[in-house]
């Protein structure tokens, strides 16, 4: 019997090592269209929940390669199946479709020109998280294994997904809504994979084991004055310096009010918006901003220390002040299963040889990717994206000082994205052999 197993192992180690050539082969025919693609979506880039056409040129590719879709999930959101021609799991892989409220700047010939209103704002629309490079090589992966899905073991469940940077407050998405809606339920995936661009060095992949990503709540706070002419002061209440002194004192947080030597923490402002004229003193002020964690006593402390400064901000001002946490929802700590980690981390040196990187450290971006690998085991890496040559003195895993992700200035370099198809491509194909 023991024979026999190791003759169909490497019946089947065969098998995948033919199906890898191919991919080496078609991918001189196949990148130009993910390129293609990529471009396409990053000139008509579109926000959480609005993914519309986005939406659509996926599900029209999927649908031509004939592959069963499900549309309309989470508003926007597709799922495409993959059936295998032989017995084995079904295995996810996530792509995220969504842009931000970013002007862009690059310069690029295809670069967005796209405008829409978000928040009460004129604002530009731009990928500048790289999604558009997530959609475009998930698309590309689609091809090849829909081509190859006689030799497959199992099924493969594409998720499409949108709004994975937020929702609008009040409408709900992203993966969490995904999964409220169903879809593991209905095809029962056992495992699921995904990546992510940033500003490392070309082709490279890193994962780290464990706890990769930061969990991530937004806050608002508000405060409410009393509006006055600009020239009295004294005879109204002065919400814009109750914000100063707020956001003064929110940079103590974690520089000198809490412990974070075992476990990192960030506090930003992102947003503040109050006046309408230069002579007026309003009403009222917000600002609105992230925190990212690891250890949720820590975070529960950090909404404590929030609280305290502004009461003490109130009272000093005779303001009204209001704070809010996971504004727009919530997003947990995105944890990468140590022993898939351990046993598929060769499945991403053979996809970029000499280009593979293990980190030690987390870092303190978020996905709600974190949502799927709480139901099922997962694995989340990183493709570097940088031109070739820029950041190699770094570790291959450090972000280097070429504009990353939420950059007007974030540039996706296409020679990488092959390695990202091949990435994607490889789990598929070796999972089933590992487990």
């Amino acid at each position: 019997m023991r024979k026999i197993l190791l003759i169909l192992s490497s019946f089947t180690f065969y098998l995948n090592a033919d199906l890898k050539v191919s991919l080496d082969q078609e991918l001189k025919t196949l990148m130009p269209k993910v390129i293609e693609w990529r471009h396409d979506i990053h000139e008509h880039p579109e926000l959480g929940n609005r993914e519309f056409r986005t939406s659509n040129k996926v599900k029209t590719h999927l649908e031509s390669l004939g592959i069963k879709v499900e549309s309309g999930i989470a508003y926007t959101g597709i799922v495409g199946l993959i059936e295998g021609g032989k017995p084995g799991p079904t295995i996810a892989l996530r792509a995220d479709m969504d842009a931000l409220p970013v002007e862009e700047k690059t310069g690029l010939p295809f670069a967005s020109k796209v405008r829409t209103t978000y928040l009460g704002n004129d604002v530009g629309v731009m990928h500048a998280c790289g999604h558009d490079a997530h959609v475009a090589i998930l698309m590309g992966v689609a091809e090849f294994l829909a081509k190859n899905k006689s030799e497959l073991k199992g099924n493969v469940m594409l998720i499409f997904q949108p709004a994975e940077e937020g929702p609008p407050e009040d409408e709900g998405g992203g993966a969490k809504m995904m999964l409220e809606e169903g879809i593991f339920e209905r095809y029962d995936p056992e495992v699921i994979f995904g990546l992510h661009v940033t500003n490392i060095p070309n082709g490279v992949l890193s994962v780290k084991s464990g706890p990769a990503m930061a969990a991530a709540s937004a806050y608002r706070i508000t405060i409410e004055g009393q509006q006055t002419h600009g020239s009295t002061p004294w005879s109204g209440i002065d919400p814009i310096m109750a914000t100063a002194q707020l956001i003064e004192s929110l940079n103590t947080v974690v520089s000198r009010r809490i412990n974070i030597i075992n476990n990192p923490a960030v506090l930003s402002v992102g947003m503040v918006k109050a006046g309408t004229r230069n002579n007026i003193i309003p009403e009222e002020s917000m600002i609105m901003g992230t925190i990212r964690t690891f250890d949720p006593v820590l975070r529960k402390e950090i909404y404590d220390e929030i609280e305290q400064i502004a009461e003490g901000v109130a009272k000093g001002t005779g303001t009204k002040v209001k704070v809010e946490f996971d504004v727009g929802g919530f997003y947990p700590v995105t944890v990468n299963n140590p022993e898939l980690v351990e046993k598929m981390s060769g499945s991403l040196k053979a996809a970029s040889p000499g280009r593979f990187y293990e980190s030690n450290i987390p870092v303190t971006g978020a996905e709600d990717f974190s949502y799927f690998s709480q139901e099922i085991p997962g694995l989340y890496f990183w493709l570097g994206v940088n031109k070739p040559g820029e950041g190699e003195s770094t570790n291959f895993g450090e972000r280097t000082d070429v504009p990353g992700n939420h950059s007007p200035y974030f540039i996706v370099d296409d020679s990488a994205l092959d390695k990202g198809v091949k990435a994607l491509t490889y789990l598929v194909l070796d999972y089933p052999e590992k487990y």
